[in-house]
């Protein structure tokens, strides 16, 4: 039994000396390989040689290698330096950060990313440490390219820099305040208006994207700003706003605006109110009326009384509508012609050729609400002899609110008018209609000169021509605005899943990353879609990027994936990629036996990327 025992306690302690000296071995191997990378010339491989070679620290010289690093023409090698200084936690990393943002060959998108080992804070830090720095021109460089990346610290970036006490800082900062738009940056917008909210400045600009931006864009940052009572301007600014995006919390404020200002800010306050009116607030509004108020704002008061269905001011309609006053006439006509409904409509239409501009508008805006059939020839007489560009633009919108054929022919018609925002809600209308007639029309359209004409005429294939919409979607590729696929996702939700996925496929990178962003949308669909796309395409740059998407929203349960591209036989930069994330498999036996085996691989780029792994880089 003795014998027993000492020939297991012998066994055990060889194993454990093999396995020891199995482990000290492979990590030489792997430093010899990270230190003949240095010499590679790959330049990421390069990059990764010095991000590796800093986790042996017994290295006499390391110091020198790495500050020889520092010279290297390449800034992909500079970056790899860069975050080798950072994990020696050596200052000097950022003198090289710095450096690469002030450099006038560098597109600053370049060098933000070999920031993102950094916290938040440190490298908001540095950038506004570069920000700072008189001795060169690039402020705008780098925020306009911090923007552009836009990175979940952007706000943070933002925020920091209106908060410098430097006035180039904080001139830059709102530089990149006023380049946000809702549509992309809302959550950036969310943290400034929640940080800075308020701040007199910050207040009016972020009241002005607001403003600027479609109704259908995410407005919500309205509601953490707080102007204060001692800034009775801007508490109007973001009372209005709200207002405009249909906050009813809001109807009492700006019926107070309304009240306690006069002509054009009076009249402002009433047409944000539209959208928010309530029949209880009828008594108020006539209480406007007292008094000799003007014509705006006697229009403004009945034309909400219309909206709001309150039928107590019909007699004194009825008077301005048949009086002598001409100023006053486009409000009685309005008013009746909203309260009255179908029985005006033979009405409306002899007011389309009064001889009154504003009777015309007002009679083309009647019926557009009363939306009825019947208007269809009336409408397209009056557009062919129509002048007035406003006018010619609510002829156009009733017409578009006819849901019906002959509707659709008239507006065909006109589509080539050459005014853009009419054009595009005629587009609109037919991209709207579902029907099959209008389709040549919104082939028309798919070569008109204005970008948002054409985007309409896309979505109407989208919406109607399911056999035509894949080419059409595939040819907007090439001119198709920044923001559109999200706000398109946004509409469209799952059934929209197919199209994300061709942007996706698509070459254009710029469309691939915005694809990657609306994809975040469809949160059931993302993680199929994306092994969906990842398992039948060969294009190593959408490998790549799909592959760190699949990664950053499984983590470790994407280590069937990220595998399978490591042991691919393929394009090298696949592997590259795919072995880099093998760190967050180190308790994987199978993962950590690849990378062994992967350190006497015949690619250079990787085995230099099996070694970083290897190491813990």
């Amino acid at each position: 039994m003795r014998l027993l025992t000492t020939v297991l306690l012998t066994l055990t302690l060889a194993a454990g000396s093999v396995q020891a000296k199995r482990g000290p071995d492979n990590k030489l191997q792997a430093f010899t390989t990270l230190k003949a990378g240095l010499k590679s010339a790959d330049f990421q491989a390069r990059s990764m040689a010095y991000q590796g070679i800093a986790r042996n620290k017994r290295d006499k010289q390391l110091k020198t290698l790495l500050k020889d690093g520092t010279q290297d023409p390449q800034w992909v090698v500079r970056a790899g330096v860069a975050r080798a200084y950072m994990y020696l936690r050596d200052n000097k990393w950022k003198r090289v950060i710095q450096d690469g943002l002030i450099n006038r060959t560098l597109d600053p998108r370049e060098v933000l990313p070999a920031l993102d080992a950094q916290s938040n804070g440190s490298a908001v830090k540095e950038i506004i440490s570069a920000i700072a720095d008189k001795e060169h021109e690039r402020q705008n460089a780098i925020i306009d390219g911090a923007v552009a990346r836009n990175h979940s610290r952007l706000g943070l970036l933002v925020v920091g820099a209106l908060n410098s006490k430097d006035d180039l800082v904080r001139s830059t900062g709102m530089r990149g305040l006023k380049q946000l738009k809702p549509v992309l940056h809302s959550a950036h917008l969310q943290l400034v208006a929640k940080k800075l909210g308020r701040r007199a400045d910050v207040i009016g600009t972020l009241v002005d994207i607001a403003n600027k931006a479609l109704l259908t864009r995410p407005w919500s940052y309205l509601k953490a700003l707080k102007p204060g009572k001692k800034a009775p301007k801007l508490q109007h600014a973001v009372v209005m706003a709200r207002a405009r995006y249909g906050d009813r919390s809001m109807a009492k404020a700006v019926l107070k605006i309304a009240s306690t200002t006069q002509g054009s800010e009076q009249i402002k306050a009433l047409e944000a109110y539209k959208k928010i009116a309530g029949k209880a607030d009828g008594t108020k509004l006539k209480a406007l009326l007292d008094g000799e108020p003007d014509k705006r704002l006697i229009f403004a008061v009945y034309e909400i009384l219309a909206i709001i269905g309150d039928r107590s001011m019909s007699g004194q309609a009825q008077k301005l509508a048949d009086g002598t006053n001409v100023d006053l006439r486009p409000t009685g006509v309005y008013y009746l012609g909203r309260i009255g409904g179908g029985a005006q409509i033979g009405r409306m239409h002899r007011y389309l050729a009064d001889g009154l501009r504003e009777v015309r508008l007002a009679a083309a805006r009647v019926l557009a609400w009363i939306a009825s059939p019947i208007s269809v020839r009336p409408l397209r007489e009056s557009l062919d002899v129509e002048t007035d560009l406003e006018i010619r633009r609510e002829l156009a919108t009733a017409l578009a609110a006819i849901k019906h054929r002959s509707a659709l022919d008239a507006l065909v018609l006109v589509q080539r008018d050459s005014d853009a925002v009419l054009r595009r809600r005629v587009v609109h209308a037919l991209a709207e209609s579902g029907e099959r007639s209008v389709r040549q029309g919104l082939r028309i359209a798919l070569n008109d000169n204005d970008k948002a004409v054409r985007v309409e005429a896309v979505r109407g294939f989208l919406m109607n021509d399911k056999a035509n919409a894949v080419s059409v979607w595939k040819r907007s590729f090439s001119w198709l605005p920044r923001g559109t696929m999200i706000s398109l996702t946004a509409e469209f939700r799952d059934s929209f899943e197919s199209f994300v996925e061709l942007a996706l496929r698509c070459k254009r990178i710029r469309i691939r990353e915005e694809a990657l962003e609306a994809l975040a949308m469809l949160p059931k669909k993302q993680a199929p879609l994306l092994r969906k796309v990842l398992a039948r395409t060969n294009d190593p740059d959408l490998r790549i990027r799909v592959l760190n998407r699949l990664v950053k929203l499984l983590g470790k349960r994407a280590s069937t994936e990220i595998k399978s591209m490591a042991l691919s036989s393929g394009s090298a930069r696949v592997r590259v990629a795919a072995i880099r994330h093998m760190g967050l498999l180190r308790r994987d036996k199978e993962a950590r036996k690849m990378l062994t085996n992967m350190l006497n691989d015949t690619n250079q780029s990787v085995r230099i990327a099996a070694a970083l792994t290897f190491v813990g880089g």
